[in-house]
């Protein structure tokens, strides 16, 4: 036994000894595209654990038991490579940067393409190269980064969307934003919004981003999709373009890596010297002025709606101390004058009063790798913002993980969980409403902390001499900002879950099988609560005395006896205003794909597959009234409350749902002839619920044709050495989109129909729109050619591209009979023709072994004309500040009175129709002539973009900025004159040069300071109109062309040693300034950014912003 036990020893033994004389050592180096050594790359035995990182130089050694193991090798951002050892002892390999490997492929959403198989316009972004740290909002990262893509930041809001058009959107009066699609499936918007809708400040703007539940650190790519034959597989849902975004995976035969983020941000407070503003001393002056003119009295302060300093010196003359047995102020013209002098010299910075340079924290953890038959991607991430203002404040936790798996050689499953939680605090917010009569906007209990800063008057004072809080009057009722935020506020709350699988199957030698599904839900509540403490609780219970009860609007009055005295029906507690937005939506496409190489010149690619969508959303809010915060919540409500928002066409509750149903059959076909002849046709057929009921309206074909010419590839440019790539490409073919009016059926709302006596009002049923029987797609016929060019090895390449947008059946408001129940309808009648040009150059200047630099440059420019169209806008719909429509121009176009100077006494001038500058003649309902005499001034939005990018490498050093313009676009600036000033009024520093006595007029535009005396003999109403006219005169227009530094980085990637030393994989920290400064815009926006508008509400401009960010991987 013990002899057998022996031989068994030896046996293993020897069996060791022969296993390690059979083990390898490999040694080698580790290079990028570029040839410079990459250090921390990884070296593994496939199908196995063993491995080992390269060093600073790229070099390593591995041992591995055989010549038949398979070494894999990647790196961060690289393609993985595989090579066997063979008889080979040293490997060197090359691991192709993924952003080039990225740009050699186009990514669709339903397909990946060979660029060189591709004939639409697409362009590829890598989201290492354009990710702003600090920027949570993908949608912020692509200006200035590709040709024809337009960003307006028109909020800076968590959670706001900013304003994107792709080759200057292709509808009038519908949607231009872009679809997003997220690996592979449409991101559907929570909130459909309008420009309008989104530019208006209200809470509902909080919600518009389709990707706000994104982590901008789990994005691998973008492309954006731009032509007819880019989005043709989109048909009917590719009006104005796509966004194509493709998240983070795992990759197989890859060691796990942990990677740790993180993002700390501080935004600069706004200062004063920023805009132009007068400051309290010059203030009082105008304040003076007032007085003098009968702007102010005891009884305007202590019973009108608003009342600033002097309000507060009239209650202290008024209030009787019996501790004292005085007056707190005595009422004569040295103590008034006194007690002026100390507001006169406050010059409040409400700036600092509400902002704060808070620090913005973003953590991201993620862990990628992958074995033999399985890869995974998985991230946690977490967004602190305390919050710009004391006003708001903003969490964010996301989650993804994304695992693919190989079942068999012909069967592959993906499987892929997003969700993200947020909590938002923001300012309490009304919406905001349009003024059509004397022009402009309202929006009742403006508390946005940006507005107040800039609206409210710096004579007056957050605390008092005491250190209280000092209150002034606002609505009847006292007001201090302090207060009224931390009484009026908005907590909203998102949860937004998605789950999608994806199946591949090998059905054939290159016949295979593709299915892709997609499960989202989104939940979004918003909190209103308005206490019992708020100015607006307060001004609900203003009822002081008889003239109080009589101009408040606030209190009720019974319709059915409008001579009775006002009253006060919410006595008690405050306001509770509840909104709830919910997404249900559901994707499901199948897919065949067939591919097949003949004779090694014959490429064949065919596409087919049908697609089926489901989106339900619904609204659910609630205004309650007399609910009690202090008292636990305890309700108390007069129905009179209930009667008064009844019968102001403020329904107290209400439930709205919308449920879109789709399906789509769609055919694509690519033959390419030796890599040289591309020719591609696209067939889709797709119908939608939303449209109207007959089958032509319901239904709509849309079509591709294209081909590409490859001429890099022909003999005679085959070794070319300064020709590297060229190729030409053209397309021609038909896509749509929704129109406006989605809605098959017809849809009625309530109202209360004001008759001619005050106070009559009666219950009505208005038909918002009629029944949508015929009314179809929004459609576009675009052409495009387009050249793609690269020299020297591609150091240099150029993209250009030449287009035509034939934008026909689009929706357009068209004067009828009023047979059927509306005078105006809805019909796919108007047209619309863009035409523009694009070009995209990117460069390597330098590349050394130690330094290289890059630059990356885009420049766009569209014509757009409106060729067909019967809508007649009024005055208003042309000068406000969003532009409007007309025959002959662009879509949005400005339209201003045409200023001509002030009068003798200081009035301002227009010429209006027929030559008249007659006040009674201006009107802001008018639509007789309006185009004779108004002065058209240019589109509002842009149709010139570009950018210029830079980035500086030295050793582990890299610098890069870039720089964005826009151009081509007027801009309304603020308005600020008006005939209901007050002592809160806030006055522009122009107004220093205002009209003061006769012979003025010959020096200055700025209008006078109208007396109460004028404005009683000329009419209140009437002299109000003239100076909204003012302000939305063509002395009111600038120039909206600017040119931003968008951002500026500087990053350190530490060496090997320094990673031996903490034990990890990579090290690197950057420091970035996001929208430092403006380079250039018009001198006469004096402070007001071109891109944001003042609209207040929860809108915030964006500001600077300065970054720290770690990278740690283990």
């Amino acid at each position: 036994m013990r002899q057998k036990l022996t031989y068994v020893l030896l046996w293993v033994l020897s069996a060791v000894g022969l296993s390690y004389a059979q083990e390898l050592t490999i040694t080698g180096v580790v290079k990028d595209s570029d040839g410079t050594p990459l250090p921390s790359a990884s070296v593994v035995v496939k199908g196995t654990s063993h491995g080992v990182a390269t060093d600073l130089d790229g070099k390593y050694s591995i041992k591995v038991p055989n010549n038949k193991t398979v070494l894999v090798f990647s790196s961060l951002g690289a393609k993985t490579v595989e090579r066997t050892v063979g008889a080979n002892k040293v490997i060197n390999v090359t691991l192709q940067d993924e952003a080039q490997q990225l740009e050699g492929v186009v990514v669709t959403g339903y397909q990946e393409f060979d660029r060189s198989k591709f004939t639409g316009n697409a362009q590829t972004l890598k989201a290492d190269n354009i990710k702003m740290d600090g920027v949570v909002d993908v949608g912020r990262m692509i200006e200035g980064r590709a040709a024809g893509v337009n960003v307006q930041n028109i909020s800076g809001t968590f959670g706001t969307s900013p304003k994107i058009t792709i080759r200057g959107g292709s509808s009038i009066f519908g949607d231009t934003k872009p679809l997003w699609v997220v690996d592979g499936a449409v991101q559907e918007e929570v909130v459909p919004l309008t420009f309008e809708q989104l530019a208006s400040g209200d809470a509902s703007t909080l919600v518009s981003s389709a990707i706000s539940g994104i982590n901008a650190n789990d994005i691998e790519s973008i492309e954006i999709l731009k032509d007819a034959s880019a989005l043709s597989l989109y048909g009917a849902r590719a009006l104005n373009g796509a966004v194509i975004i493709t998240t983070k995976g795992g990759k197989r035969n890859m060691k796990t890596q942990v990677n740790y983020q993180l993002e700390e941000s501080v935004r600069m407070v706004p200062t004063y010297s920023q805009y132009d503003i007068m400051n309290s001393q010059e203030t009082m002056d105008v304040y003076q002025e007032l007085e003098r003119k009968g702007y102010f009295s005891l009884s305007s302060h202590t019973q009108g709606r608003y009342g600033g300093v002097y309000n507060i010196m009239y209650r202290a003359i008024d209030t009787y101390d019996p501790a004292t047995g005085k007056f707190l102020l005595e009422n004569s013209d040295a103590a008034r004058a006194a007690f002026l002098r100390k507001y006169e010299y406050a010059n409040t910075d409400w700036f600092k009063t509400l902002f704060r340079p808070s620090l913005t924290q973003n953590h991201t953890v993620s862990l990628s790798g992958g074995g033999e038959n399985a890869s995974i991607y998985g991230s946690i991430g977490f967004f602190a913002d305390p919050g710009w203002t004391i006003a708001d404040r903003v969490h964010r936790v996301t989650g993804n993980l994304k695992t693919s798996y190989t079942l068999s050689p012909n069967v592959k499953i993906g499987i892929l969980t997003q969700g993200s939680i947020r909590t938002q605090k923001a300012p309490g917010t009304f919406a905001r409403k349009e003024n059509t009569v004397s022009g402009g906007y309202d929006r009742d209990f403006d508390i946005n902390p940006f507005s107040y800063a800039l609206n409210t008057s710096r004579t007056l004072r957050p605390y008092d001499d005491n250190g209280n809080l000092e209150y002034y009057r606002y609505n009847y009722a006292k007001m201090n900002i302090l207060n009224e935020l931390a009484n009026n506020y908005i907590d909203l709350n998102v949860i937004e879950l998605k789950l999608q699988g994806d199946l591949e199957i090998k059905l054939a030698k290159g016949l295979k099988y593709n299915f892709l599904g997609s499960v989202r839900h989104v939940k979004s509540s918003s909190e209103h609560s308005i206490t019992e403490d708020s100015n607006v609780s307060n001004a609900y219970r203003a009822a002081e005395t008889t003239i109080v009860r009589q101009q408040n609007p606030f209190l009720f009055t019974d319709p059915n006896d409008p001579e009775a005295i006002a009253k006060v029906v919410m006595p008690e507690g405050g306001i509770f205003k509840l909104s709830e937005n919910n997404l249900q939506s559901y994707y499901f496409r199948n897919a065949l794909e067939f591919k097949r190489l003949l004779k090694d010149v014959h490429d064949i690619k065919i596409f087919l597959g049908q697609e089926y969508r489901h989106t339900d959303r619904d609204n659910n809010n609630f205004t309650g009234y007399g609910y009690q915060f202090n008292r636990g919540g305890t309700v108390f409500t007069d129905y009179r409350a209930v009667q008064k928002a009844i019968d102001e066409s403020n329904p107290y509750y209400g439930k709205s749902y919308t449920k879109e149903r789709g399906i789509a059959f769609f055919s694509q076909g690519t033959y390419t002839y030796d890599n040289r002849y591309v020719l591609a046709g696209t067939l889709n057929y797709e119908g939608t619920n939303q449209l109207g009921r007959s089958r032509s309206a319901r239904w709509l074909p849309t079509w591709n044709i294209s081909g590409r010419w490859n001429a890099s590839n022909e003999k005679f440019l085959e070794n070319n050495s300064t020709i590297s790539n060229l190729a030409f490409r053209a397309s021609y073919g038909l896509i749509a989109g929704l129109s406006p009016a989605s809605n098959a059926l017809p849809i009625f709302r309530n109202a209360v129909m004001e008759r001619y006596r005050s106070g009559d009002k009666e219950s009505a049923i208005r038909i918002s729109s009629l029944q949508n029987s015929e009314l179809t797609w929004e459609k576009v016929y675009e052409s495009n050619l387009g050249l793609e060019l690269g020299l020297f090895k591609n150091r240099l390449n150029l993209s250009a591209d030449i287009y035509q947008k034939n934008s026909k059946d689009l929706i357009d408001y068209v004067n009828t009979s009023g047979i059927g129940g509306q005078r105006i309808k809805l019909a796919n009648n108007a047209s619309m023709v863009t035409k523009g040009i694009e070009l995209a150059l990117d460069t390597k200047n330098i590349k050394t072994d130690n330094f290289s630099w890059s630059t990356g440059i885009n420049f766009a420019y569209f014509n757009q004309e409106i060729t067909k169209l019967s809508d007649e806008p009024n005055v208003y719909n042309l000068v406000r500040d969003l532009g409007g429509n007309v025959l002959g121009g662009a879509r949005n176009t400005l339209y201003s009175y045409d200023f001509i100077g002030l009068s003798d006494k200081g009035m301002p001038l227009f010429n209006l129709l027929n030559g008249s500058t007659a006040y009674q003649d201006i009107n802001f309902q008018s639509i007789t002539n309006i185009l004779s005499y108004l002065k058209k001034e240019g589109a509002v939005e842009p149709n010139i973009t570009g950018g210029l990018s830079n980035t500086f490498r030295y050793k582990n050093w890299e610098l890069s900025a870039l720089i964005t313009v826009q151009a081509g676009n007027k801009i309304r600036k603020a308005p600020q004159y008006s005939v209901d000033y007050n002592d809160l009024s806030v006055f522009p520093k122009e107004m220093r040069n205002r009209w003061v006595a006769a012979g003025d007029e010959q020096t200055t535009n700025i209008p006078a300071i109208p007396s109460k005396r004028t404005i009683t003999e000329l009419g209140e109403n009437t002299l109000r109109r003239v100076y909204n006219a003012y302000n939305y005169s063509s002395a009111r227009v600038v120039d909206g062309s600017f040119v931003r530094m968008k951002s500026i980085s500087l990053s350190y990637t530490f060496g090997k040693e320094v990673l031996d030393a903490l034990r990890v994989s990579n090290f690197s920290l950057r420091l970035q300034a996001t929208n430092p400064f403006l380079i250039y815009a018009d001198k006469d926006l004096n402070g007001q950014d071109p891109e944001f508008f003042r609209s207040g509400g929860v809108a915030y401009p964006v500001t600077s912003q300065y970054t720290f960010t770690i990278n740690l991987g283990i």
